[in-house]
């Protein structure tokens, strides 16, 4: 997509709103509008490894609303990726406007002058953790009593069922690897999914599991040993050429977004982005030597209905 840059005229001005033109800044450049920044068509990178016809049919609704909210827009519309860097190159370089990325993959890309929008909210919250849990017959009641067990967990790039689990654990003084090795302090059983980590300890096949906590079974036979820091969920962005006025119209614009239009949407509600909120995941990624080519060599769906995808969720 090409760069589009408009001078707004005086019967712009008059239109007033969020759409309306602004007046020119203190340093000599014009305050886009919407419209005017996005050239009437406004693209939006959609995730990588995940259906495209799903992610048209989930995102219609707010792409509607957006396209109904802004003089001078005519079309919202999804563009598919095929890998992390994909999606990260099209916002990054301007090829689109917007994109939704998985927090591993906005934290690995926030230096690189992208604008945080909004953050998307799931079953209530704007986050989600990771437990690690045992049996009530094993005898582990701490972190630490996990030393020389088997601990079965996700997968080594999946945030809450590899990276999360492993960092948290390290806190606690046992080592726990990273991307590159092994544990040194226990042993991992890979299970490949939340549901697959949960069975195996359920049938005894491992002394404790690490999962999302939208899989915890609700019974006294497995019980909680730890919660991870919170995690957040995925970062709508703007392409780093974005004018603060556009950028503060589409916040707005996006934090109101009906539930109607996201009746189709695995999310609830789009949400402000506190200072700070993806810095845990950021330091986590480094502490664990992740970075996006690395999440790129596994391209596993996380189908625990959040929204989110393993690797970098």
């Amino acid at each position: 997509m090409k760069r589009r840059t408009f001078l707004c005229g005086l019967a712009g001005a008059a239109a007033g709103g969020v759409a309306g033109c602004l007046a020119s800044t203190d340093d000599g450049e014009s305050d886009a509008t919407v419209g005017s920044w996005s050239g009437g068509t406004i693209e939006f990178a959609l995730p990588p490894f995940q259906d495209a016809e799903d992610l048209h049919a989930q995102y219609a609704g707010v792409f509607e609303w957006l396209e109904d909210g802004f003089d001078g827009v005519d079309t919202v519309e999804g563009v598919p990726t095929t890998d992390y860097s994909g999606v990260i190159e099209s916002v990054v370089h301007g090829h689109t406007e917007l994109a939704n990325l998985a927090p591993m993959i906005y934290a690995l890309s926030a230096d690189d002058g992208i604008h945080p929008l909004a953050i998307n909210w799931s079953h209530g919250a704007e986050s989600y953790h990771t437990y690690i849990a045992t049996r009530a017959d094993t005898g582990i009641d701490s972190l630490a009593d996990l030393e020389g067990t088997r601990i079965a967990m996700v997968d080594p790039l999946s945030a809450s069922g590899g990276m999360f689990p492993r960092y948290t654990i390290s806190q606690a003084g046992l080592d726990a690897g990273d991307i590159e090795t092994e544990p040194a302090d226990f042993d991992i059983e890979w299970a490949g999914g939340h549901d697959a980590a949960l069975a195996a300890l359920e049938e005894g096949h491992v002394d404790a599991a690490a999962y999302g906590d939208f899989q915890h079974p609700d019974t006294d036979e497995i019980q909680k040993v730890a919660r991870s820091d919170p995690i957040p969920f995925d970062a709508v962005v703007a392409k780093p050429d974005t004018p603060e006025p556009v950028r503060e119209a589409l916040i707005e614009r996006l934090v109101e977004t009906p539930p109607e239009a996201l009746e189709e949407h695995r999310i609830d509600r789009f949400g402000e982005i506190e200072p700070g909120t993806y810095d845990p995941v950021r330091d986590i990624a480094r502490e664990m030597g992740v970075e996006v080519a690395d999440l790129e060599e596994d391209e596993t769906e996380d189908t625990n209905g959040n929204g989110d995808t393993d690797g970098d969720e």
